[in-house]
């Protein structure tokens, strides 16, 4: 019992203590990543979602936000993401408003 108690301490502690991370994705092509993508961010292609989060290791606590061309494709990612169980899964939209985005978060950042 004794055991059994400080594991599930152990446990609760260890879980508040994991630090929860920010991810930027593209999920357009490599061509079009390539081409132009919002600094800071990777590069996951929209059918690719699941296995490319899981690869670089995107925990299903953290904070994901999605991007493509026009937001459909991210919408698409979204979805399966949210699917697969990851909780806090947010489509930007286009590159412009995830380049919009990263500049406004930035800020923000700087007068906190």
């Amino acid at each position: 019992m004794l055991l059994r108690t400080f594991l599930l301490v152990t446990a609760l502690i260890f879980n508040f203590t994991v630090k929860a991370k920010d991810w930027l994705i593209d999920v357009r092509t490599a061509n079009e990543y390539s081409i132009d993508h919002a600094d800071g961010a990777a590069n996951i292609e929209y059918q690719q979602i699941v296995l490319g989060a899981q690869h670089l290791g995107i925990q299903k606590q953290d904070t994901v936000r999605l991007y493509c061309r026009s937001g459909r494709r991210a919408e698409i990612a979204r979805e399966s993401l949210l699917h697969a169980g990851y909780q806090k899964v947010e489509n930007l939209g286009s590159l412009q408003e995830a380049e919009s985005w990263t500049q406004t978060s930035r800020i923000a950042a700087v007068q906190q």
